[in-house]
């Protein structure tokens, strides 16, 4: 070959556990803005994440 792989950078990455919490951490911050600019209810956006959370379900499984 003319180039080696290269190890992936130490200290870099993160945990499933961190990704997860800094996804929540965002969520929980972007609905924070939207409320307090009263752009949406907090009802507003749990009925809309009931909502797209049937639609998942009511989804076949997709087999890859």
């Amino acid at each position: 070959m003319f180039w080696k792989k290269k190890a992936p950078p130490l200290g870099k990455g993160i945990t499933v556990q961190h990704g997860v919490v800094a996804n929540a951490l965002t969520t929980e911050a972007l609905i924070s803005v939207l409320i307090r600019k009263n752009v949406c209810t907090r009802e507003e956006i749990m009925d809309e994440i009931r909502r797209i959370s049937e639609a998942n379900r009511a989804q076949p499984a997709r087999k890859d």
